[in-house]
């Protein structure tokens, strides 16, 4: 059974007016490779043929971006133009769009040469360019969506630049991504500056609406907590009648989660989050590939345990652990969460979750 949820009665459900086989509406938040991943699996299952009749509701499928990203190609476009780093934004237009549409090929294309343009997806200049003509980077987001034909919406966390701040176990203050990744030692604390973001009314609507939330899997501290991070997001996220899932990591990541454990990461969520907020866990039963697990640990990574301590610690925080067999090497001596598989199991949930609102409407339950 799902751990007990808060009362669904209130203004931000309407239960009643959810059809019997509705499709759930799921937001996804984080960034780096691990939301696309997440979007990847789901967007057929939301958005399959079955479904295509009419004009799909794009509030099926709502991904919260990470916006605080300052390396690479991202990196370089926010030092040049101020613009909102566009390359977690771009993954994720990509992994909602058509899988047939060449121009969404087009749009991950990435330059290996050329004066100024080595490094640069066409992607992000094309969402550099949409920002700078329209003076708005949601906006920009929005049209780049209609190019590419992504299923869903995709939201930037936050509606300026953010730049991380970290203090570690050893009394260092780091600020920004990239230099908090390749700190070394234990992250104590994280926050943002600014400390308030302003965000889309959208977000915070989507989160309310949803009827199931998943963060992760992705970096802990630079692409999952970021958007949590922000004010009106957490609120959000405290308030929402969803089951709230978190989907944990395959491997540690050096410099950031050395030696964390799927509860780990819980405590750390918890600790930033000044609550235990989530109802499920995701995590990984199968076993990663010997040779690549080598691979990994020569880099100071290795598989993220969640074995029967760390289990009986979730339930007792009132975490419905639930396992699924995720570790799939793709692309090759890469570890990724099997998209598929993954995105089974968040529907699973969902589906569930709204059976037993059904059930409590019909029965004349609030």
């Amino acid at each position: 059974m799902f751990p007990a949820h808060r009362s669904v009665s209130g203004p931000h459900r309407q239960l009643g007016s959810r059809q019997r086989g509705a499709t759930p509406r799921i937001v996804a938040i984080g960034g780096g490779t691990g939301l696309p991943n997440v979007l990847r699996g789901l967007r057929p299952l939301l958005y399959g043929p079955e479904q295509s009749e009419g004009t799909p509701s794009r509030d099926r499928l709502v991904a919260i971006v990470a916006t605080s990203d300052d390396g690479g190609s991202s990196g370089r476009l926010r030092a040049q133009f101020n613009v909102v780093p566009p390359g977690d934004i771009r993954n994720c237009l990509a992994a909602l769009s058509d899988n047939h549409a060449l121009i969404a090929d087009i749009f991950q294309y990435r330059f290996d040469g050329g004066d100024g343009l080595d490094g640069h997806p066409i992607g992000n200049l094309v969402l550099t360019a949409l920002a700078d003509v329209t003076h708005d980077f949601a906006k920009a987001v929005e049209i780049a969506a209609r190019v590419v034909g992504a299923r869903g919406t995709v939201l930037p966390a936050t509606r300026e630049m953010v730049t991380l701040v970290a203090e570690f176990d050893d009394g260092r203050i780091v600020s920004g991504e990239t230099a908090i990744s390749s700190g070394g030692g234990r992250i104590r604390q994280l926050s943002m500056l600014p400390e308030r973001p302003s965000v889309l009314p959208g977000s915070y609507e989507a989160i309310l609406k949803a009827d199931v939330i998943v963060a992760g899997p992705g970096s802990l501290y630079t692409s999952i907590l970021p958007p949590l991070l922000v004010p009106e997001l957490r609120d959000a996220l405290h308030k929402t009648q969803a089951t709230r899932i978190f989907v944990a990591n395959l491997m540690t990541e050096p410099g950031e989660t050395d030696d964390y454990s799927a509860l780990d990461e819980i405590l750390a969520l918890e600790r930033h989050l000044e609550a235990q907020l989530f109802d499920c866990v995701i995590y990984n039963t199968s076993a990663v590939p010997s040779a690549v697990e080598e691979q990994y640990a020569a880099g100071g990574a290795r598989p993220v345990v969640t074995g029967s301590f760390e289990l009986a610690a979730l339930e007792r925080l009132g975490i419905r652990p639930i396992g699924v067999p995720l570790a799939s090497e793709h692309p090759a001596g890469k570890i990724r969460h099997h998209p598929d598989r993954l995105a089974a199991a968040i529907l699973a949930i969902a589906q569930r979750k709204l059976g037993a609102w059904r059930g409590r409407v019909e029965a004349g339950g609030s």
